[in-house]
């Protein structure tokens, strides 16, 4: 059976990684783990204190329609690049592994490709400082809406929430998506960006969305500290991650809890969550049931973290076997 077209849409970012130690953090009074936007002249000032680092092709759904891609599936990318190196650069990742990549080129001229520095302490936790420029113009005004049909998915990535003519777009994908019985489906990406926008997340949630992707803090941001099963209210199913703890999910007045896998070396957790959802996603479209679904993210998201990096370095299709 040949799974359905995942369509990702979501901010084109070039990662720049970096292994910096928890005191590097501190000191740029930078938190743990979250994601904060920069300007271009903040993301110079921090990239200036670094020395050696790897530059790679990102950004959160992007790493989704890879992981779906990896497993066997069919993947397309819809973002905005600036005219730059970068850009040429994020496209030809793409490109090269078989992801149809579809551009916004509305009056992009001048904008530059966004760009994230993902600094990864000693236990493998990601801290990223986002500039963001070409990916927030996000404008349907040359998407082809051909490319949905019935069966396919339709995935977004919450941190396009960020900018007003992102989260049009988003809106109106997702009018087109279900016009299309598509199902549509939402990644809360972080916490901090789910409480600047927490009533418009519930209302696109309750509206459009059939699958909500997040962790243990995102869902408490959304809910307002309410246990996470009430997120059964909103949603039809809810996936939610808890890092070493497993994960749950829910739907209806059911919760199936998935084990964590022990004994991994963690090595950087940049795109665990991406990947988790491209594990689902590729299982929902075997039509397996939704623990084995669970079991084939997490299997996909331990062997993202034991890599440097948030694309995988080796076919995934391999966890379908084992």
């Amino acid at each position: 059976m040949t799974a359905p077209f995942l369509i990702c849409v979501g901010n084109a970012i070039v990662d720049v990684l970096v292994k910096v130690e928890d005191s590097f953090l501190k000191s740029n009074d930078l938190i743990k783990g979250s994601m904060s936007l920069v300007n271009n002249e903040e993301f110079d000032n921090i990239f200036s204190k670094i020395s050696e680092y790897k530059i790679e092709s990102g950004g959160s759904a992007a790493n989704t329609a890879v992981g779906y891609s990896s497993f066997g599936g069919n993947s397309i990318f819809f973002g905005s690049i600036g005219k730059d190196n970068f850009g040429l650069s994020f496209q030809k990742d793409l490109n090269d592994i078989g992801i149809q990549f579809l551009s916004c080129e509305d009056n992009l001229l001048n904008a530059k490709t966004s760009k994230s520095l993902v600094l990864i302490s000693p236990d493998g936790e990601r801290t990223m400082c986002t500039f963001l420029d070409a990916s927030t113009s996000l404008s349907l005004k040359n998407f082809n809406q051909s490319i949905f049909k019935n069966n396919n998915f339709l995935y977004l990535e919450g941190y396009l929430f960020d900018k007003i003519q992102t989260k049009q777009a988003m809106i109106d994908l997702c009018k087109i998506a279900q016009k299309k019985n598509s199902l549509i489906c939402l990644s809360l990406s972080d916490s901090f960006c789910v409480e600047r926008h927490k009533d418009e997340f519930i209302s696109l949630i309750k509206n459009y969305v059939n699958i909500l992707f997040g962790n243990d803090q995102e869902i408490e941001a959304l809910l307002n500290g309410q246990a996470k099963e009430k997120i059964s209210s909103i949603v039809e199913i809810a996936v939610v991650t808890n890092g070493a703890k497993g994960a749950n999910i829910f739907k209806a007045n059911n919760s199936i809890f998935i084990p964590p896998i022990d004994g991994l070396d963690v090595l950087d957790t940049t795109g665990a969550g991406d990947l988790f959802a491209a594990g689902f996603l590729f299982g929902f479209s075997k039509k397996l049931k939704l623990d084995d679904c669970g079991k084939l993210a997490t299997k996909s998201a331990s062997r993202i973290i034991q890599q440097y990096g948030a694309r995988p370095v080796e076919n995934l299709s391999k966890l379908l076997i084992t």
